[in-house]
């Protein structure tokens, strides 16, 4: 199992479209950070695995953390 995914979120809806599942903390973060650059309808979640469910631990949109 990944330890960690970004998911494509609506910005208006709050709904989850996608995710990708990554291993490794900073390819989360290089991802979500450049999808959402060059995304700017969408925000971009990285979400770390807590013993099977996901938190939240970072968001992008339009390139920058909120």
């Amino acid at each position: 199992m990944s330890n960690f995914r970004v998911c494509k979120i609506t910005i208006d809806m709050n709904e989850m479209i996608n995710f990708t599942k990554f291993d490794d903390k900073q390819d989360a973060e290089h991802y979500a950070k450049n999808q959402s650059s060059a995304d700017t309808t969408h925000q971009y979640e990285i979400q770390k695995n807590h013993d099977g469910a996901f938190m939240t631990i970072k968001s992008y949109q339009s390139g920058q953390e909120i």
